[in-house]
């Protein structure tokens, strides 16, 4: 990868130091900037695959730095260095920005090379597509002079076209993926609860047969229906006590908080729905929110997503209560069936509950959501 190169961007002598450091004995051609104007000169005069820059500099901040990149360079892989409390503005940049990873400081050395390695293979997998595309237009003028033996050929090239735009999606998995983890992250207690409601929602559209788009979406949508909190204040969110009514208001806002996050992003416009009515009730009663839709007006994604956001808040710990048994579990499901839940999905995920018992359950499994709609 000798002819890869990564700009780092910081205004801070020793973090670019530390980066340095970090990279000497990769093969990668390591290039630094303390500005966002430098960097964007330096790129003018020497391209770079990677360009990793922190948010808060003078004169250009890294979120305009990162969108300014993608308006000139949009092959460039652009990733941002920030902390937790910087979360709002990590959300800007994957708006404006588009960016790829999130990475949080400080960071973790091997972690963070890797994800510069998956950084390189994620533009050479956009470069290849575009070839590949490239390739396929061409190949399409001659075909009408080639005889139907060349169909074959066709339908390779197609496969192929096919599996990279599949990887391609997998990549854009895994930033929703890594959003989803920080946003988790702020609670000991809800660490990993967005992936499992992802999971559980995937599960539940399984069982009551929808298509493997569906499927797709939910779990999407099940990775980002908190996301949200991350405009609820940190006081509210890591409380050990329960809420007052007060700072359950705040919390009731976070549906629409995080639909407004999700509309700029193009790819996510199907999703935008079912994260803002993940909360509403089934019968319409003002314990729904934020709109109070009923019955069949609340998309069947948030329903399906209920559900599977409501199995797994019961089956882990909180700080005022411990996980309830299977059981108790079972039985909250069938007496807020018609009233919270929708009965059809209570039906199926008590199907799925009383089949696979405690390993449906299961707080560490491992899972692909693209494996498991093929599966």
């Amino acid at each position: 990868m000798a002819d890869h190169t990564i700009l780092f961007v910081d205004d801070e002598v020793n973090i670019l130091k530390a980066l340095r450091r970090l990279t000497r004995h990769e093969t990668w051609n390591v290039v630094t900037a303390s500005r966002g104007r430098e960097a964007l000169e330096m790129l003018e005069r020497q391209p770079a695959q990677v360009v990793v820059s922190d948010q808060r500099m003078p004169e250009m901040c890294g979120v305009d730095l990162l969108q300014a990149v993608r308006d000139r360079w949009p092959d460039v892989v652009r990733m941002m260095l920030t902390g937790y409390t910087e979360m709002n503005v990590a959300v800007d940049a994957i708006n404006r920005g588009e960016i790829y990873r999130l990475i949080t400081k400080p960071w973790n050395d091997e972690e963070l090379k890797a994800t510069i390695r998956q950084a390189f293979d994620h533009y050479d997998l956009k470069r290849e597509i575009k070839r590949l595309n490239q390739v396929t237009r061409e190949q399409n003028f001659k075909l009408q002079d080639m005889n139907r033996n060349l169909e074959a050929k066709v339908r390779e090239r197609t496969k192929q076209l096919a599996e990279k735009h599949q990887e391609l999606r997998r990549a854009y998995v895994q930033t929703i993926r890594a959003l989803a983890e920080a946003v988790d992250a702020k609670d000991a207690y809800t660490r990993g609860h967005s992936e499992r409601v992802g999971v559980y929602a995937s599960k539940l559209a399984r069982e009551m047969n929808f298509p493997k788009e569906f499927i797709e979406r939910v779990y999407i949508a099940g990775l980002l229906h908190d996301v949200g909190k991350i405009g609820v204040p940190d006081r509210i969110i890591t409380k050990p006590d329960r809420l007052t009514d007060e700072e359950y208001e705040e919390i009731k806002k976070h549906p629409e908080i995080g639909a407004k996050i999700l509309e700029p992003v193009e790819f996510l416009a199907d999703v935008v729905p079912c994260v803002r009515h993940h909360h509403e009730w089934y019968d319409g009663s003002d314990k729904g929110y934020p709109c109070r839709l009923i019955g069949d007006r609340i998309p069947l994604p948030s329903r399906v997503i209920l559900v599977a956001d409501t199995v797994e808040a019961m089956t882990s710990d909180r700080p005022y209560r411990k996980a309830l048994k299977l059981e108790m579990v079972l039985s909250e499901l069938h007496r807020y069936a018609g009233t919270q839940f929708d009965p059809v999905c209570v039906r199926a995920m008590l199907q799925l509950l009383e089949r696979e018992g405690d390993g449906f359950l299961r707080k560490d499994q491992k899972f692909d959501i693209y494996e498991f709609i093929e599966g």
